[in-house]
């Protein structure tokens, strides 16, 4: 007698499917939905021709910045590696044949190509040997599985998928703040603030960034060294303040005492020190006096040590205002001298021998030791 195969079942003679026994399968209007665990897809890719064999549009990238960040949270909170992406698969066929038990069906997946998600399936297979089963086990992937003319769109979509995506920036993970969400809530009066847009504020409705909040911030910290407004006087460095808030650095800036008076005193403060500095004459600026340009926000940091910066977010009777409308400009343009006389001292040789002011006054060695020598 022979046996009888369906179309499915010849494929899987000449061709034995890739199974799987998938924790949720649903059959969706464009293909497959399936929720897999990683011990499931821990062999999938770990071989040195996955790509090629999975027909994959690129090969493993290695230790990219986002390939690192996908194996410490697999390592360390699997739960949350398949709650971010999914992969996409294509395939010849797809059959789902019952278990012995409710709920246990397997899948049998038949001519298998890796659309999208070589990445996550590599680093699945790099750690299934340092990571118990159980461990992978707590992973749960989500699959697509694109079958026929679906398989064509899919694979030609997700070429460009990268195109169609606002990517994600640090900035805007600060609404993820718990500090910045009670700065939101806050009473402005005629204004208000998120940490996309930045402060609107006053009759006027004048307009303050973010990126200038964070400046302001910076330079009014309480902190005895520079490192925050180091940071935070390049975009750079401002993506990388913003990108760890469990930082000191981060803390210092933005933290539960925040009040919207005090961020109004701070970008008014920081506003005023760096106007001052740009009336400073061209020929001031000349040989270490490039620190004033390649380095305003050290000065405009140092100058503002001289306001209570414990009391910038408090209610309190300090004349705030005539300090920094009528004493800082002047303090500003003290302490650009002091710092620029400290840097002739201390590096007489920048500026010469092929150093250039433009490389050295930016960097926070360079303004650690002055702020060491100025105090």
């Amino acid at each position: 007698m022979h046996t009888i195969y369906s179309p499915v079942e010849r494929l899987l003679v000449a061709d034995p499917a890739f199974s799987l026994r998938p924790l949720q399968v649903a059959q969706l209007t464009r293909g497959w939905a399936v929720d897999v665990t990683a011990a499931d897809l821990d062999a999938l890719a770990a071989s040195v021709d996955a790509p090629r064999r999975l027909s994959a549009k690129r090969g493993y990238l290695g230790e990219t910045e986002a390939n690192v960040e996908l194996a410490r949270m697999l390592e360390e909170r699997p739960e949350d590696f398949g709650a971010v992406g999914q992969i996409v698969l294509g395939a010849a066929a797809v059959e789902v044949r019952p278990g012995p038990r409710p709920f246990a069906d397997t899948l049998f997946v038949v001519g298998l190509e890796c659309i999208d998600g070589l990445q996550r399936l590599r680093v699945i297979a790099d750690l299934r040997d340092r990571l118990p089963l159980e461990h992978l086990r707590r992973a749960v992937v989500r699959l697509e599985i694109r079958c026929g003319d679906e398989r064509a769109r899919a694979r030609r979509t997700q070429d460009f998928a990268d195109r169609c995506v606002n990517a994600s920036t640090a900035q805007d993970r600060l609404i993820r703040c718990a500090n910045i969400v009670r700065l939101m809530d806050a009473d402005w009066e005629k204004g208000d603030f998120d940490p996309r847009r930045g402060v609107t504020a006053g009759p006027h409705g004048m307009r303050f960034s973010m990126a200038d909040v964070t400046s302001a911030l910076a330079c009014v910290s309480d902190d005895p060294h520079p490192v925050a407004a180091h940071l935070a006087a390049t975009p750079a460095g401002q993506e990388s303040l913003w990108s760890d808030r469990n930082s000191g650095v981060y803390r210092s800036l933005f933290h539960g005492r925040m009040s919207p008076v005090g961020v109004m005193r701070a970008v008014e403060a920081w506003r005023t020190a760096r106007s001052a500095l740009d009336k400073v004459p061209k020929k001031s600026r000349q040989g270490h006096g490039h620190l004033i340009e390649y380095a305003p926000e050290l000065i405009c940091w140092k100058a503002c040590r001289s306001l209570p910066l414990s009391a910038l977010h408090a209610e309190s009777s300090y004349p705030w205002d005539r300090a920094i409308e009528g004493d800082l400009p002047r303090r500003t343009l003290e302490a650009a001298g002091s710092l620029v006389t400290q840097y002739r001292a201390l590096h007489p040789e920048h500026g010469r021998s092929g150093n250039s002011y433009k490389a050295e006054a930016p960097k926070l060695e360079l303004w650690r030791e002055l702020v060491e020598c100025t105090v």
